[in-house]
Order: C-alpha cells, then structure tokens, then sequence
C-alpha cells in the first residue's frame, strides 16, 4: 500500500486493486482523495461561517410563527 493515502476509504479502494494495476491507478485514486478531503474543508467552513454571522446577526435558525 501506498504511504501517501491518508482516509481508510480510499487506502480501502487502492487495496482492492489487482496488483497488476495499482501502480496505474495511483494518482487518479490521491487526486480523488485529494478533491475529497478539500470539498470536506469547504463545507466544514462554509457551515462555521455561516454559524458565525447567524451569531453576529442575531438571525434566528428556525422561522418564527406569525401567532
């Protein structure tokens, strides 16, 4: 197995490649982790901004009834 796999799901997959064939595949299997791991930063900074100007706001997370 390769070092540079660092998420159990894709040493998982490279680990399930025929041997013949790891070394091909190798770059595409760490780009596609690589493009995972950055969507994940994305949206785990989205989502503590969002938290953050909710709170400087003041904006309520749930609409309110009209009664």
């Amino acid at each position: 197995m390769h070092n540079t796999l660092r998420t159990p799901f894709w040493r998982a997959a490279y680990q399930s490649l025929p041997l013949t064939v790891r070394a091909r595949y190798l770059s595409q299997i760490e780009s596609a982790e690589r493009w995972e791991l950055m969507l994940k930063a994305v949206v785990e900074a989205t989502s503590r901004a969002k938290g953050f100007l909710s709170g400087v706001f003041n904006t309520p997370t749930k609409p309110r009834s009209a009664h």
